[in-house]
């Protein structure tokens, strides 16, 4: 464990004693995680630990975690302790060394004053190259007899890096680095905090602006088996708003028990525009619920107001695998056949293959005569 502790500290503490000054109190708890993760720069999982800060509420405020400035698997390598902060939704904020240590580049050069403020810059670019590439790809071993020349930009690497993504002559730590700052420890802070906060707090995350606060509280509900009324309400109510939280909804509400789930899905896809319908619609048809004929029938009501072929042809699709026979959704189809050519065409090959009344058939063979060099 790395100690942080500045000898001025010490100097000052007893003045303020003497001086009857009031010494200012850390306003945070930490609480020790022992969590696995992996590294790509390493063989095997490996444990460690994540330190949490909550406030006086107990909510979590930030995370810090003890690292190694650079896997060296050759033994070749000067490896200096990096302490890495995230905040309560696992993005990075900085990092800090200890007092005095310096990180180091290839061929013992050390980091200049620009080298630690563009090592914050790559840590903090979730989208860094480091992202894509493996340590096979940054990491040769030093051949002191070669006459070939190393790669000046990343020093002894085989990779090629834009000078603006890494320090030059240091690949492997910032590699190193950024997959601790950005790595599998980004889902467990996520996961921390939505299992250290109270279902109140959830609701608080379910309405963040940060859609990251709506996620984790989405994962942590489930975790819970938490499937009651306000939350759907509150869950549905966003997803009606925003298109992007969808998929995560969708997810939640898939492992709902039926009834519940069966409900918020239909909410979504009548109160909903084309996104939302779409999702509704996928939904139902991979869903291992038995759906009813009598749902599908009610949802059916809403044909005249789907507002693009793919959500009319999708909906067929539902009802053809779930509800083949009904009367209600054949009576909700024939109006498309008025529809643009396209849509009215898959309702014509929808409705062929139902039981029609005599007259339904007679409007059925109607548009099949109009239309007959094109469907």
């Amino acid at each position: 464990m790395i100690h942080f502790i500045k000898i001025y500290f010490w100097i000052l503490v007893p003045l303020l004693l003497i001086s009857g000054a009031d010494i200012p109190v850390d306003p945070y708890k930490t609480i020790q995680h022992k969590i696995e993760i992996t590294h790509p720069g390493e063989k095997e999982a490996v444990t460690i630990i994540l330190n949490q800060n909550i406030d006086e509420n107990g909510l979590p405020i930030s995370y810090y975690m003890d690292v190694q400035s650079v896997i060296c698997l050759e033994k070749v390598c000067k490896i200096i302790p990096v302490r890495i902060f995230w905040n309560d939704i696992g993005e990075y904020q900085k990092y800090e060394l200890e007092e005095g240590a310096t990180l180091e580049k290839y061929e013992d050069a050390v980091f200049e004053s620009q080298d630690y403020l563009k090592l914050q810059t790559i840590l903090a670019n979730v989208n860094s190259p480091f992202k894509d590439v493996f340590i096979d790809e940054i990491l040769t071993v030093v051949d002191e007899h070669s006459d070939e020349d190393t790669d000046a930009v990343s020093g002894a690497t085989a990779l090629e890096l834009d000078e603006k993504d890494t320090v030059p002559g240091a690949a492997l730590t910032c590699f190193t680095l950024w997959h601790w700052a950005n790595g599998d420890v980004v889902q467990k802070i996520k996961e921390i905090t939505g299992e250290s906060v109270s279902e109140q707090q959830l609701k608080v995350f379910l309405v963040d602006e940060n859609q990251a606060y709506f996620k984790i509280a989405l994962h942590d509900l489930e975790r819970r088996k938490n499937y009651t009324a306000p939350f759907i309400k509150v869950i549905t109510k966003r997803v009606l708003e925003e298109e992007t939280l969808l998929k995560s909804t969708f997810a939640y509400i898939e492992k709902a028990p039926a009834d519940i789930y069966f409900s918020a899905a239909e909410e979504v896809f009548v109160r909903g525009k084309t996104a939302q319908q779409l999702a509704a619609i996928r939904s139902l048809k991979l869903i291992n619920y038995k759906v009813s004929s009598s749902y599908l029938d009610r949802l059916s009501n809403q044909i005249p107001k789907l507002s693009s072929y793919q959500e009319v042809s999708f909906f067929l699709d539902v009802i053809q695998a779930k509800n083949p026979i009904s009367k209600k959704v054949v009576e909700n189809v024939l109006p498309l056949l008025k529809s643009d050519f396209i849509t009215a065409r898959r309702a014509y090959w929808f409705l062929k293959n139902q039981q029609l009344s005599a007259t339904q058939k007679e409007l059925l063979q109607n548009f099949e005569k109009e239309n007959k060099s094109s469907l």
